[in-house]
């Protein structure tokens, strides 16, 4: 479970908007974090139907967060953006070419490892993140 450059983006993106009362466009986000408009059109897409922003149309429309800070968790937004965040190919797919299948003793392993980082990052909130930076 890595945090991918969709992740990335779209966490830098948030943190953004935590900072703005108003909402924020994708045009001015693209243009003060040097992220990609068409990138960011995805990403949003994607978050909006996740139910962690929401847009406001209009001339002075964006988007703004559709919860708090404190109830985004960076488990939210990796599941929001990269769809099945799990950190071996073997959890995604059921017997494939690379997994020995469930009776595999390593699957045990990577299912364990993934529900611990699960809990790890369901403990990072968008607000815990704005502290730190």
């Amino acid at each position: 479970m890595q945090i991918t450059t969709r992740t990335e983006y779209s966490v830098r993106a948030l943190c953004e908007l935590c900072f703005s009362e108003n909402p924020i466009s994708l045009k001015v986000l693209s243009k003060e974090h040097k992220l990609p408009f068409k990138y960011l059109e995805h990403l949003f897409r994607d978050l909006k139907n996740s139910g962690i922003v929401y847009s406001v149309a209009g001339s002075k429309g964006g988007y703004r967060l559709k919860r708090p800070a404190e109830e985004i968790t960076l488990l939210d937004i990796l599941r929001a953006v990269d769809k099945d965040p799990t950190i071996h190919k073997c959890l995604q797919t059921k017997d494939a070419e690379y997994c020995l299948g469930e009776s595999c003793r390593f699957h045990i392993i990577w299912k364990k490892i993934n529900v611990y980082i699960e809990e790890y990052y369901e403990k990072i909130t968008l607000a815990g993140i704005i502290e730190e930076i």
